[in-house]
């Protein structure tokens, strides 16, 4: 294989949405990753979070850094569907509840200072006037909220889809297998074959704490998450056609959930989609988070997701649910690790539960430290320097 300018290892939504960056400047990429498999039981390389399809998108966050990369990315959603041709984004609105009560009882607060300090377009809710907006849901006592019209739901498989789509369109070669090791810019692939790059951008997500290429291992906790999934008939979803994507806190604030409106999935079938654990287990090395992905997720979770769904939405008419396993990365700054290691590597991970949204700005991001630009001078507030073990 001849040697390329770039060689993305990561074909997720920041990987892909980097290889498009980096190509669309002019510039020779490979993109290194498996397909989506068919069988996940049979699948023996990494696995990727984004096969789904639904994810949650808001401009507003508790926290403005947070705020300006998903509103950067929101705004250019229309762009990137026009040119690729895929459809993934439906603004039907996203809602930010909180109680007045409890652990977590700041954070509607925290929603709406920040959307009031960026002045992110919001509507503030309470008592009846949020009862009005979302008859669908059964809010705590004391709710407050924060009404974003920008939000709403994406299939993160139709834009890792469109960013890929283009990124082949600038000249970007896409390589359907994983790397087992990298000496210096060569990269061993799980095919037998070699790879040589210019300059390596490692976008592995969870993968980069628990099966690193770099001898420098991010400091981060991979959590293997269970999220369920609640069938739903076509009638349902019709009367719920105005329902708006929600992160919530429980009643006596012990976690957060988000939940999102009806979506078809690719079997055909309507379901409403429900996650957020208190507590789930971590991932310490890449067998850990290969075989989670094999799994249908944990039942008990499922339990819990199921009995928290219905006290939200006591209406609901569910046909039938299941579970599906997912895996969230953190890392230990609460910010995204977006840094030019050395002439060798650039790390681009860590999506803290919120990257799926802003993947196309935290691509853009990895294409400019790859580039040996500042990050820090990108005006986000915050200069993503990794922290490593």
């Amino acid at each position: 294989m001849g040697q390329v300018d770039f060689a993305v290892v990561g074909r997720g939504l920041m990987g892909t949405a980097c290889a498009w960056h980096l190509s669309q400047a002019g510039h020779r990429v490979a993109l290194i990753g498996p397909d989506e498999p068919a069988d996940r039981g049979a699948h023996d390389g990494p696995f990727g979070s984004f096969h789904d399809a639904g994810r949650i998108t808001r401009a507003i966050a508790r926290d403005p850094v947070w705020a300006r990369l998903s509103a950067r990315s929101i705004a250019r959603y229309a762009a990137l569907s026009d040119r690729s041709g895929l459809s993934f984004y439906t603004p039907c609105g996203g809602m930010m509840s909180g109680t007045s009560d409890g652990s977590l009882a700041h954070v509607a607060d925290e929603f709406l200072a920040t959307a009031g300090a960026l002045g992110l377009p919001h509507d503030p809710l309470s008592g009846a006037a949020l009862a009005e907006r979302v008859p669908m849901f059964d809010l705590p006592q004391g709710s407050r909220a924060a009404f974003d019209p920008a939000g709403g739901v994406i299939d993160p498989r139709l834009m890792r889809r469109a960013h890929e789509h283009l990124a082949r369109k600038a000249g970007a070669e896409v390589i359907a297998t994983h790397a087992t090791g990298r000496d210096g810019t060569t990269l061993r692939l799980a095919d037998g074959r070699s790879l040589t790059a210019g300059h390596i951008v490692l976008a592995t997500g969870g993968w980069a704490f628990a099966a690193p290429l770099s001898p420098a291992r991010p400091k981060m906790e991979v959590y293997l998450r269970t999220v369920l999934l609640a069938e739903v008939s076509e009638a349902e979803a019709a009367r719920l056609s105005s329902m708006p994507s929600l992160i919530y806190v429980t009643e006596g604030g012990e976690t957060d959930h988000y939940l999102l409106p009806p979506i078809r999935y690719p079997d055909g079938k309507v379901y409403v989609k429900i996650g957020g654990e208190v507590t789930s287990p971590a991932a310490r090395d890449g067998e850990t988070l290969n075989a989670w992905f094999k799994t249908e997720g944990s039942a008990g979770a499922g339990d819990m997701l199921l009995d928290a769904l219905r006290k939200v939405m006591p209406n609901l008419t569910i046909e039938r649910t299941m579970t599906a396993p997912c895996a969230v990365s953190f890392t230990a700054t609460d910010y995204p690790y977006i840094a030019r290691l050395d002439d060798e590597v650039t790390l681009l991970t860590g999506g803290n539960g919120a990257g799926a949204k802003c993947a196309d700005e935290l691509g853009r991001l990895g294409a400019v430290a790859a580039l040996g630009g500042s990050v820090a001078a990108e005006g986000l507030g915050a200069d993503f320097t990794p922290v490593f073990v």
